[in-house]
């Protein structure tokens, strides 16, 4: 499978994406990705950083939602430890959030799909597909 890179307009990350994926518009300050040959869900990026250097503000976001939000949990991706759950985004969909925090930098990603698809084998390899997108994150 091929590849491209993506890096965010601020510099702050990039990442690499299959070759069918492509970038669209979303809100100010989000970069939002789909599978442009067979939609299986939306993926967005929203980053946040703080200028004060030392702030380990990101880390303590993540350890904030995993004392917090009962349905968090610690995971990994590729070298990022993230807290991770999911909920209804509306009657129809889901959404998956993943909170990466390193040093001064957040990233809030989440991934929106349709219910119907839950449990079938193209939702978990679009899954898994989201997570190693995630996993290959570079913060810079």
């Amino acid at each position: 499978m091929n590849y491209w890179e993506f890096t965010s307009s601020n510099g702050w990350f990039s990442t690499k994406f299959p070759e069918n994926w492509s970038e669209y518009e979303d809100d100010e300050g989000t970069y939002a990705f789909f599978n442009a040959i067979e939609w299986s869900g939306n993926l967005r990026i929203t980053p946040y950083r703080w200028e004060q250097e030392g702030a380990d503000k990101g880390p303590q976001y993540v350890q904030d939602e995993l004392n917090e939000n009962e349905n968090a949990v610690l995971t990994k991706l590729g070298e990022w430890e993230a807290a991770f759950y999911s909920g209804e985004a509306s009657q129809d969909s889901v959404i998956y959030y993943w909170l990466i925090g390193f040093e001064n930098t957040l990233l809030l990603c989440s991934f929106t799909a349709d219910k119907e698809f839950i449990g079938s084998e193209k939702h978990n390899k679009e899954l898994i597909l989201v997570e190693n997108i995630l996993s290959g994150i570079k913060i810079s």
